[in-house]
Formats: structure tokens, C-alpha cells, sequence
């Protein structure tokens, strides 16, 4: 171990949970599935987390934010690992997020085209409305008539 790495402050799993705002679960998750596999752990077998673990969770939360999926991100971490090179990550992580970019703006125009339904429909209703109200005008009037 180096002496930066002595040096370097650590962690524990409910002190991490608050800073990102995760549950320890989540966290402990996302080590298991290999998201977060940097992770030491003291004699007694307790996880410690670092300032880069903090870093590292915090990028996680943004992708997630952004609309990556797990999957999709130990894709990433995948490639990383097998190249060590960020040179390798960003060109992919550059292409997810364009992917993400497109699906939102597809989202967005079905979204507008509900919109313009919902308005629609609602002057339909709206029209219904009044007729209905004319009729129950015009049964009041028959019926005073009739009185």
C-alpha cells in the first residue's frame, strides 16, 4: 500500500449513503453487480469508502439521471477494465448518451401529440357539455309550460 493511500481519508457505508444520497443497500448493490469494485475492506471484513468511491457513486447517479441503464453502464465498466483507458469508455458513453438523446426527443413528441389529443378531446366534451346543458335548459322550459 502506498503511503497516499494510507494517508487518503476513508469511510464508512452509512456515511457514503448520506453524501450520495443512496441507501448502503444500493451501494452494496452496485459493488456485487461490478459497478463500484474498488471497494477495501478492514480486518474485520467491514467495506471502507474512499473520496474516488464517493466520485464514482456520484458519476453513477448522473448516468442513471441521464437515462443509462445498469446494463449499460457495466458495459462501460467493462471496457474500461479491459482497457484501463478512458480514450476507449467516452466514444461509447458519447454514443449512449446520444441514443438517450434521441429516445427523449421521440418521448417528447409523442408527449406533444397527446397534448394536442388531450386538448382536443376536451373542446369535444367541452361542446357536449353545452348541448347537454341546452337540452336540460330546454326540459325546464317544457316542463314550466306544462305547470
Amino acid at each position: 500500500m502506498s503511503s497516499r493511500d494510507k494517508s487518503q481519508k476513508t469511510y464508512q457505508i452509512g456515511e457514503v449513503a448520506r453524501i450520495v444520497n443512496l441507501t448502503p443497500r444500493t451501494i452494496r448493490y452496485y459493488e456485487e453487480i461490478g459497478l463500484l469494485n474498488s471497494i477495501r475492506r478492514i480486518e474485520a471484513g467491514r467495506r471502507v469508502y474512499t473520496d474516488d468511491d464517493i466520485r464514482r457513486l456520484k458519476f453513477i447517479k448522473r448516468l442513471k439521471l441521464l437515462g443509462l441503464s445498469l446494463a449499460e453502464m457495466l458495459e462501460l465498466e467493462s471496457i474500461y477494465q479491459k482497457t484501463k483507458s478512458n480514450a476507449q469508455v467516452l466514444p461509447k458513453l458519447i454514443d449512449l448518451l446520444d441514443e438517450h438523446a434521441k429516445k427523449v426527443d421521440d418521448r417528447i413528441r409523442q408527449l406533444q401529440q397527446l397534448k394536442r389529443e388531450i386538448i382536443d378531446y376536451r373542446k369535444r366534451m367541452e361542446s357536449k357539455l353545452e348541448e347537454e346543458l341546452k337540452k336540460e335548459r330546454g326540459r325546464e322550459r317544457s316542463c314550466e309550460k306544462s305547470s
